[in-house]
């Protein structure tokens, strides 16, 4: 974990709530709407200063923002000259792109993000080649075969037990066949070639089945892409990111994840990097691989945590910004207005729950941080 990986996590999420609030703010100003407030964080107020209308400042706690748009608090007094400038009276068209505008922005971080990342380091595809990425340094408690042979990341198969082997899955399909018994191999180092032998371990002994475990992981072919393709290529995968999401948030409230989050809560089981995280989780994930010198994955996390953010505000519940849209299709199908403020148990009861899922999460985070996502 790098401190300054943990630094440049944190001011991108700051970024990325700025840009979030500026979304509604700029489109609200845009349809003449009364913007009263600007605020990046909540709780006390630290800094402050109003120009025009609209007061922008920083409160103690970076965990949001938020916009103070005129009428949009069902118990917001409005002043008889701002009747015409409140949120409420403008078209639903309009009032749809404030709503959605920051949500919007972050999808747009993400898709830029994505398509620098593609264009200038690549991404692996599914072929892997024969060069070892990775050595396992232990298996079962001890050293891993691979380990005990010497070798090393870089190293290049070209034979395993005499068999000459060109793809991946050759290597893969000796060393399965040899089972847990010992094994020559050899690689190429510098250009010089190197042959070692060791025992393998077996794989998953409780299977009964005999299959040879070595330790090592192989490297993929790097797809590299010019700047159409690579927005092209970030587009895709800003949609799968948005899909993948929504599966995430449903996969979050099943209980059998709310049951593992509760049994980790009492201690009876050990987290795993898929486990649910909060902004702490991920903020100490990034350390670390920006500690690893993992650049790329470093910045598609920020991208991927913006995508995730921008499809959670989208969810109809209130107050999120979804929430509203919900409320604003309504009204546009049943044409009639809802009264906001028949909603406040409902709003509530969403704030309770999901605070309260933040909560236990962050004690997690703390107490019991999550596992270092390899490197």
């Amino acid at each position: 974990m790098t401190t300054l990986g943990i630094f440049v996590f944190i001011a991108a999420i700051l970024f990325s709530i700025g840009l979030h609030e500026f979304g509604h703010f700029v489109t609200a100003k845009k349809f003449g709407i009364k913007v009263e407030q600007f605020f990046i964080g909540f709780g006390p107020r630290l800094w402050s200063v109003r120009k025009g209308e609209t007061e922008y400042g920083v409160k103690a706690l970076p965990v949001g923002g938020y916009v103070r748009i005129a009428g949009m608090n069902p118990f917001e007094e409005i002043a008889p000259e701002d009747k015409d400038r409140v949120f409420k009276s403008k078209k639903p068209w309009q009032r749809a792109i404030v709503l959605s505008a920051g949500s919007f922005t972050h999808f747009v971080i993400g898709l830029i993000i994505i398509a620098a990342v593609l264009a200038a380091v690549g991404r692996p595809t599914d072929t892997p080649t024969t060069t070892i990425a990775g050595i396992q340094p232990a298996f079962d408690g001890h050293p891993s075969p691979a380990q005990v042979a010497g070798l090393r990341a870089g190293d290049i198969l070209v034979a395993v037990n005499g068999h000459r082997v060109t793809k991946w899955q050759e290597a893969v399909d000796i060393l399965h066949a040899v089972g847990p018994n010992r094994v020559e191999i050899t690689v190429r180092r510098n250009g010089r070639l190197f042959t070692t032998t060791t025992v393998l371990a077996d794989h998953n002994p409780e299977s009964g089945k005999k299959v040879g475990f070595l330790g090592i992981g192989p490297t993929f072919v790097v797809k590299h892409y010019n700047p159409l393709s690579a927005v092209a290529g970030a587009g895709h995968d800003v949609g799968a990111a948005m899909l993948g999401s929504l599966e995430a948030i449903g996969h979050l409230f099943q209980p059998s994840t709310l049951g593992r989050i509760f049994s980790q809560a009492a201690g009876r089981q050990t987290r795993s990097v898929e486990d649910p995280t909060t902004v702490v989780g991920l903020t100490s994930q990034a350390g670390g691989l920006l500690g690893h010198g993992d650049i790329g994955a470093f910045f598609l996390l920020i991208a991927y945590f913006n995508i995730f953010v921008g499809v959670a505000n989208l969810l109809p519940l209130p107050p999120l910004d979804g929430g509203h849209l919900a409320v604003l299709a309504y009204e546009k199908i049943r044409r009639r207005d809802v009264d906001m403020r028949r909603l406040v148990p409902i709003t509530v009861t969403v704030i309770s729950i999901f605070g309260s899922l933040f909560l236990l999460l962050l004690y997690l985070d703390i107490v019991r941080p999550l596992p270092a996502i390899p490197g």
